[in-house]
């Protein structure tokens, strides 16, 4: 089956998709150290090409980039010096997260479809929470990086004395009743608190401004926040990484 293959290298986990073109066939996520579902992946759909974006530097993540370079016949590592279809006005744009720039292209290319004329926000929950800026002629001018939901609960928790490790579910009074729910409120609240006010400020000085959410906490969050007008997209990444491959494939045939 010809197609591409996209490698989100992240974190946390290691999120994989197939393309047809421009359409999503099939995804997966599985843990860095296992390689042999993304090897049964691979089996599976036979793609011709793939995309790598990697965030982590470990020897099971060059693993999984090896297992890639033997199974593709063309595979491309993103960096910030790859062609793209959006260009990087950021400052140090070597030490640009490419996890970033792949959220960045996906978020870019689908608001060009839907209105041409948009400045872009993504917010990317992960590990990290970050927040990218496109402007709609194409140029990542910035952004900001805060820990993400994961992790803000988990310095509550390693770095006091008493306070326990908390969940995201549960109970999120305004005011919270026992040390659970005012961990949980504090964190969950105050995180959408910032991301209110994040897209409010950026739209004093961008009013046409699309907003994009993605990420693990991507789904959590965006319900939460009941705002119609953030889009929701969980392959974000993946259809960024797939629209860099067909920039430089279309690039290749001129």
């Amino acid at each position: 089956m010809i197609g591409n293959l996209t490698i989100d290298n992240g974190n946390t986990s290691v999120k994989v998709a197939f393309f047809i073109g421009t359409q999503i066939v099939a995804t997966n996520r599985f843990v860095r150290r296992d390689t042999r579902l993304l090897d049964r992946f691979i089996s599976t759909y036979k793609p011709e090409t793939a995309i790598v974006c990697s965030t982590a530097s470990s020897a099971a993540s060059q693993r999984i980039e090896q297992l890639v370079d033997q199974r593709c016949n063309r595979v491309i590592h993103l960096t910030h010096e790859t062609p793209m279809p959006i260009r990087l006005g950021y400052r140090t744009p070597q030490t640009l997260g490419r996890d970033r720039i792949a959220t960045a292209a996906g978020a870019w290319s689908i608001a060009q479809r839907l209105d041409a004329a948009c400045d872009v926000l993504v917010i990317d929950a992960g590990t990290a929470i970050t927040y990218d800026l496109v402007r709609a002629d194409g140029c990542f001018v910035g952004g900001n990086i805060a820990p993400g939901l994961t992790l803000r609960f988990k310095s509550l928790h390693e770095h006091t004395g008493l306070l326990p490790l908390v969940e995201a579910d549960g109970d999120t009074p305004v005011v919270g009743y026992d040390t659970l729910t005012a961990i949980r409120s504090g964190v969950l609240l105050g995180m959408l608190g910032e991301i209110k006010s994040y897209i409010s400020d950026l739209k004093l000085s961008h009013p046409n401004l699309m907003v994009f959410m993605t990420g693990g906490n991507g789904k959590l969050l965006y319900s939460r926040l009941g705002d119609e007008d953030i889009i929701y997209n969980e392959h974000l990444a993946a259809e960024g990484l797939n629209r860099i491959h067909l920039y430089n494939q279309a690039n290749e045939n001129r």
